[in-house]
């Protein structure tokens, strides 16, 4: 008899690890009921307008209650572009690549043409890599504006790999 006396509200619960950066999406969320009386800062389901397209500012684990604070406005770094790059497996490094992680773009040869490459580009991890039906993953970068452009034609044309610089954390 107890248990039906208690209120419950519906609030969000993470379906998976989002990391730092990454873009909140309405999958990443289910509704759960948790008890009214607890001393839970969870954030409820009616607000899930608030935040959706928001970016994560900390890491949320999966099966977590949301929070307030756990979310801020997507930003884009100033002179920088966000670009895709699809890359084939052995073209990134192995392992846990994390939003924020910085990377260098190295451009690769093409087999029928002569002449220097362009120079390496630093880039910065914006989302968790993405894999894909074929084995590859894309990935989202940040890399300088100015040379956004040359990292797209060179990823189009599958002729880039990522170097892992260090760690963001």
């Amino acid at each position: 008899m107890y248990l039906n006396a208690v209120d419950s509200t519906p609030v969000l619960r993470v379906n998976r690890t989002i990391y730092r950066g990454e873009i909140l999406a309405a999958a990443d969320f289910a509704v759960v009921q948790v008890g009214s009386g607890l001393d839970v800062r969870a954030v409820a389901d009616s607000r899930i307008g608030e935040v959706l397209g928001k970016a994560a500012i900390t890491d949320i684990p999966a099966g977590g209650l949301l929070v307030d604070g756990s979310w801020a406005e997507a930003s884009q770094p100033v002179g920088m572009a966000r670009v895709g790059v699809r890359l084939a497996q052995g073209r990134f490094p192995a392992g846990d690549l994390r939003p924020g992680t910085p990377l260098s773009v190295v451009a690769l040869a093409d087999s029928g043409a002569e002449g220097a490459l362009p120079g390496t580009v630093a880039a910065t991890l914006v989302a968790a890599p993405v894999a894909q039906p074929d084995g590859s993953l894309v990935f989202d970068l940040f890399v300088p504006s100015d040379q956004a452009e040359t990292v797209a034609r060179l990823a189009a044309g599958e002729r880039v790999s990522l170097i892992q610089q260090g760690s963001p954390r």
